[in-house]
This record gives structure tokens, C-alpha cells and sequence, in this order.
């Protein structure tokens, strides 16, 4: 008789948790809190691996002298342009504060006044505040886990969910080093392995969808695609962020002010056309005037004692005069990052499937709260992280609870059987096409502004049209060793991602928030109060929409 031993490492377990970034620690450490068996999976490594330990440390919080209401109205307005589930960005805005006790109580270097208590600053523009982190915040964290007792795996790519008829009982993946293959029968499956990105820049590189693909191919419904178009403005020449808001074109012309002319919180999608619209016309390049900013849109005021961040900073300073970006007016470029964070969830993070939730970069855009705009960070800086914490101290104790009612997983031998095989065909092949090109045929596709960002119907159908002539190739995947069979599968998740985003964009006729339809250029509350849904269904996209609760909300257009 077959047993599931001849094919793998079997490893049992209450709560799996799939990556070690701050959301998949903090879940896991929430799970722990209940009498149940832990594990987090991670395809890098734990305190180091995920976002968090290569951003500023910033954090979105609502303090006591934050108005909610106005903070809500103006999100719901000016950012999410009411496609917001705002009963949970009302929930989500009055936990950001006492998640911030959470993480002092962790041991994470946190902003602090003179009285012991979580400091913020005021933002600039908007009626909310800002904390800080320092950088390290995941290294607790571990110390944590360690301490509680969750078990740690590292260098372990998830490929595949496993199901029993429509619950999800565990996942199978391999060791990237060894090879080895594993079988996680899991009660509850928590996925926080991050959003799907394509490799444009190194703090996205890890991001490739790898969750949010077995999800959808589990079954799980996704929500919100079209707005994975997240495009930031960088300095010529360095990974270096501009100061959108003091951007020049050739003739010395204010650009930013050409079209974002209401001071803004974060580069929006309509800067991104003006600045492609000023090259296009004869008017560029686009420099920044860093005399002008003064010292930068936050003053500084960020750069508080945080030992790691001031090395982080230390280091790019040295970047930026190695490679002459440190000029007064250095050339900026419009560099897409993306990010699609579509699996539906619910307030507790639970997806459309028993048995599995899914957290932080998984799911921004999936339980809507931020409504029509990429997520993270949503134009709301800091809210990435934010939405990782508040994500995870749900999901863990939801997860935990499930637990306790769940009978033991059953899993197929013949399901994991096939899921081997195919995990591990690109290696027995000794030729074929590499990731490597495939993935920058995908970002020929998903690079360019007239298809990511400013999309018509006959753009979109033609990137629809490439990205299934990459996915047609995708067979021909082949790797040497288990680092390529991990870029093999990062590059199966990209594909699949990017059309995902086109599908959805192409189903939206009209333009809301980040989403620009040239031939649709008008907001249509009548019939795009909608949410977008996506499912699979024999093997295809199948797209569908969702009546937004208007009536019972509180803001309506």
C-alpha cells in the first residue's frame, strides 16, 4: 500500500504558517498563545526575510488626537474613492495605535516619548500620524517564537495547498538547498508569503505571488486585481526614491503641480501619466529640485535613534555619491513595482476556503478596506506594515480557534503524488527556457505605462494576449538545482499575477482612484459600485462582480 512517507517528509501540525515576515511572526505568535502547534515555513530566512527589514520602519497609527471620522471620510474620498469595505478600515484605523503596545511588548525598538508611551508624528497632508520601527523589528520577534516554541523552517519554498473536498488541510514544497520534499498536513493554513511583484526592485525581489497562486489554484476567490499598478518616481541611476512633489520638467516647469495640484500623500497614478506625457511631448528629462524640498516632504523628522536605520541611511548616502545622484537636480524615472494583493478575505482574514487565511501583502487589496488604490502602500505610507500587524493579530487567534473544532487532515496520496511531480519537472529537463528570460519577457509586459498604468482596451487585451504567449512557454521551464527550480516557480506565479491585474482592468470600464481607462475616463458610481471578483474555473479566469454595501456604509459618493 502507497504511503505519503514514500513520497516526502510528512510534517503534522495544528497551525501552518507560510513566511516569516512581520506578519507571518506575528500570527504565528498569536496562534501560539492558544494551546496549539505552530509552524512557520519560510523560503528565506526568519528575522531577515519579507519587507519589513529593508523599508524606512514606518508605520501608519492613528493616535488619541487623530480624528477617525476624518481620517476615514478622507481615505474613503481621496484614496479609495468608495470602493473601501469601510466598516474595516474603521476597525483597522482604531487598532493601529494598541498594535504599536504590541510590538514594545514584543522587545521591537519602538518610537517612544518622554513618558514611555508610543510616540507619532502628525503627517503633513492628512488627518493621521506616523510611528517608526527601527529596521531589526524582525529579530524579536524570532526571539519570540523561539521562546513560545513555534517551530522554524527556513529555505522552504510552499508551491501547492493541499485539500480535502473544499477545506485546505496543508501544502507540500521543497527545501531549496537539498531538494527535499515536504508534506505539511495542517488543520489551519495561514499564508503570508507576501504580494506578487516582478523583480523590478530589490525590496519587491521576494514577492512573486507564489501564496496568492496556490490560493487561486486551490480555488479561493481573489478581489480588487486591477489595482496592482503601485509605480513609484526613483533618482536616475540609484534605487533611490524622488521627492514626488518638487518635480521639474526640461523648461524648469513645475510638474508636480502640472498634475497633482491638491497636496497629495503619495505618488498617485495621474502623476505617472503627466510625467510619461512630458517626455513624450518634448519636455523632458524630469529632474527633481532637491534644493527646493528643504530637506525633504517629512523634514526629516522620521530620523529618529534608530541604530540600524541610520547605517541603512549611511549606506545609500554612500550610494548616491558614488553614482552621481547626489546633484541638486538628479534625474528621476518612473520605476513600476506593482504588487497585487487580491486573495478575499474576510474581517478576520479567513479566505473563501475553509481551512486557510490569508495576511499582510496576500490579501491588502483582497479585503478591500483600502478600496481603489494599489495596496500596499495604498498612498497611505506606513499602512504596509500596519496592515501586516493588524492582518496578523487577527488571523492567528481565528486560526487557533479553528483549530480547536477541526478534525485531523486527510490527505491524498495520489494528490500530493501528482503535485511532486509536477513541482520537480523543470528538473528533469536539461534544456529548455530559463526564468531568467521568461521573467523579463513578463516585464516587458507589466514594465511598460501605456498597459500597467495607462490601459485601454486594445492595450489590455494586447498585454492579456503576451502574457498568455509567455504562459504557453512556461512547460519549457528547466532549472539545474533547487534555486532554479525556485525561480521557475516564482516565474509561474508572476504569469499568473499579471493576468490576473489585466483581466480585471480590461472588466472595468471607467477610471476610479489608480485605475486609468483612457476610453473610459469618467468615474460611474451607477454601475461600478462593484467590486471585482476572480475565480478559477476549469483551469480558467473566471471574472464576476460584487455589489459594494453602499447603503449601510457611512460615506457614499
Amino acid at each position: 500500500m502507497a504511503n505519503l512517507e514514500d513520497l516526502g517528509e510528512v510534517i503534522s501540525i495544528d497551525v501552518l504558517v507560510v513566511g516569516g515576515g512581520i506578519g507571518g511572526s506575528i500570527a504565528a505568535i498569536m496562534a501560539k498563545e492558544s494551546p496549539v502547534s505552530v509552524l512557520v515555513v519560510e523560503k528565506a530566512t526568519v528575522g531577515w526575510s519579507g519587507k519589513a527589514p529593508k523599508g524606512a520602519g514606518v508605520l501608519w497609527v492613528m493616535t488619541p488626537e487623530n480624528d477617525l471620522d476624518k481620517f476615514a471620510e478622507y481615505h474613503v474620498k481621496k484614496l479609495g474613492h468608495y470602493l473601501n469595505d469601510q466598516e474595516l478600515l474603521y476597525s483597522f484605523a482604531r487598532e493601529t495605535y494598541g498594535a504599536m503596545d504590541k510590538l514594545v511588548e514584543w522587545g521591537v525598538k519602538v518610537m517612544m516619548d518622554d513618558k514611555g508611551k508610543v510616540s507619532a508624528f502628525k503627517h503633513p497632508v492628512g488627518p493621521w500620524s506616523l510611528a517608526g520601527v527601527d529596521v531589526d523589528m524582525l529579530l524579536p520577534l524570532r526571539a519570540r517564537l523561539r521562546k513560545m516554541g513555534v517551530k522554524i523552517m527556513n529555505k522552504v519554498e510552499v508551491i501547492s495547498l493541499l485539500k480535502q473536498d473544499d477545506r485546505v488541510v496543508g501544502a507540500v514544497g521543497f527545501n531549496i538547498i537539498d531538494g527535499r520534499f515536504y508534506i505539511f498536513k495542517a488543520k489551519a493554513t495561514i499564508l503570508a508569503n507576501g504580494g506578487g511583484s516582478y523583480n523590478t526592485l530589490s525590496m519587491w525581489r521576494a514577492a512573486c505571488g507564489e501564496g496568492i497562486t496556490a490560493a487561486y489554484r486551490a480555488g479561493a476567490e481573489m478581489r480588487n486585481a486591477e489595482f496592482a499598478n503601485n509605480c513609484g518616481v526613483m533618482r536616475k541611476g540609484i534605487a533611490s526614491q524622488a521627492d514626488f512633489s518638487s518635480l521639474f520638467n526640461a523648461k524648469g516647469e513645475n510638474i508636480s503641480q502640472r498634475y497633482l495640484p491638491d497636496d497629495e500623500p503619495d505618488v498617485g497614478s495621474k502623476l505617472i501619466v503627466g510625467l510619461e506625457k512630458e517626455v513624450m511631448e518634448g519636455r523632458g528629462p524630469i529632474h527633481e529640485e532637491m534644493v527646493e524640498r528643504k530637506g525633504g516632504r517629512f523634514g526629516g523628522m522620521m530620523r529618529w535613534d534608530r541604530p540600524k536605520m541610520a547605517s541603512t541611511w549611511g549606506r545609500q548616502a554612500a550610494k548616491t555619491a558614488k553614482y552621481g545622484a547626489s546633484s541638486p537636480n538628479p534625474e528621476v524615472i518612473p520605476v513600476p513595482h506593482h504588487e497585487l494583493t487580491p486573495i478575499k478575505v474576510d474581517h478576520n482574514m479567513k479566505t473563501t476556503l475553509a481551512g486557510l487565511w490569508a495576511i499582510g501583502d496576500t490579501s491588502y487589496e483582497g479585503s478591500a478596506w483600502a478600496g481603489a488604490v494599489y495596496a500596499p502602500p495604498g498612498r497611505l505610507r506606513g499602512s504596509g506594515l500596519m496592515n501586516a500587524m493588524l492582518s496578523a493579530l487577527r488571523a492567528g487567534p481565528a486560526a487557533a480557534r479553528f483549530v480547536a473544532e477541526a478534525s485531523s487532515p486527510e490527505v491524498s496520496y495520489a494528490e500530493v503524488k501528482g503535485l511532486k511531480e509536477e513541482i520537480f519537472s523543470p528538473m528533469r529537463r536539461d534544456k529548455g527556457l530559463s526564468p531568467a528570460d521568461a521573467i523579463y519577457s513578463i516585464q516587458e509586459v507589466v514594465v511598460p505605462i501605456k498597459y500597467i498604468i495607462r490601459r485601454s482596451k486594445n492595450r489590455l487585451e494586447e498585454a492579456i494576449s503576451k502574457v498568455k504567449q509567455i504562459q504557453q512557454r512556461l512547460p519549457e521551464l528547466w532549472a539545474k538545482d533547487g534555486h532554479g527550480l525556485l525561480r521557475c516557480h516564482e516565474t509561474r506565479s508572476m504569469a499568473v499575477c499579471a493576468e490576473m491585474t489585466f483581466r480585471a482592468a480590461l472588466m472595468r470600464t471607467e477610471s476610479r482612484g489608480e485605475h486609468i481607462r483612457e476610453d473610459y475616463p469618467q468615474r460611474d458610481d451607477k454601475n461600478w459600485l462593484k467590486w471585482i471578483v476572480i475565480k478559477q474555473k476549469a483551469g480558467e479566469m473566471a471574472l464576476s462582480t460584487e455589489p459594494i454595501p453602499i447603503d449601510r456604509y457611512k460615506f457614499k459618493p
